[in-house]
């Protein structure tokens, strides 16, 4: 047998994510959302395990975190990586073409997270925002990166920030991500 890929991963962990969103499957999506704090942790780990997921703590188990990020904002999209979702939700209304300064700085720290666990905590802050502003998530893209995270951070971060910042692109010019040829 093979090892998958982080995208297959990916693809086969929230794919088992989606019926539950889909079904409105209440408590297993409270259980999950429960997955965010080391205090409640456990009442997720059933269902992760149940999803064909690796269960741990939050920060420690890429499959608990997009578990509970997922629970808390089941909404997808088509973003090529994080650092897009960000910007879609940082827009100023107001002002077409720029970004809230409250919200760069936001994804600044973001950026600077150290630890997984401290990159769980700004994720869930995110996902929040996205919730609030009705942005969907590409939770496929996200759960690469965060799988591929401890080996290539500094390459997804330098990936995050070229979408959010938009540097040296062009608006219609796709980009791949590590996440797709990296660790399995």
């Amino acid at each position: 047998m093979s090892q998958l890929t982080p995208r297959e991963r990916a693809a086969r962990f929230v794919g088992a994510l989606r019926p539950l969103a889909a079904k409105q499957d209440r408590g297993a999506l409270a259980a999950l959302r429960r997955g965010l704090s080391p205090a409640t942790v456990v009442d997720a780990w059933p269902v992760v395990a149940r999803l064909g997921g690796e269960i741990g703590q939050p920060g420690e188990s890429t499959h608990v975190d997009i578990a509970a990020l997922f629970a808390t904002h089941p909404v997808e999209s088509t973003a090529r990586n994080f650092g897009e979702t960000c910007r879609t939700i940082a827009m100023d209304p107001n002002k077409r073409g720029e970004l809230v300064e409250s919200h760069e700085r936001r994804f600044r720290r973001l950026l600077a997270a150290d630890s997984a666990g401290d990159l769980s905590g700004q994720l869930r802050t995110w996902v929040r925002l996205a919730a609030s502003k009705s942005v969907g998530i590409n939770y496929e893209s996200l759960f690469a990166d965060l799988w591929n995270w401890r080996w290539y951070a500094a390459d997804i971060r330098v990936q995050w920030a070229r979408s959010f910042w938009r540097s040296g692109e062009d608006e219609a010019t796709p980009t791949t991500s590590t996440a797709d040829t990296t660790a399995s």
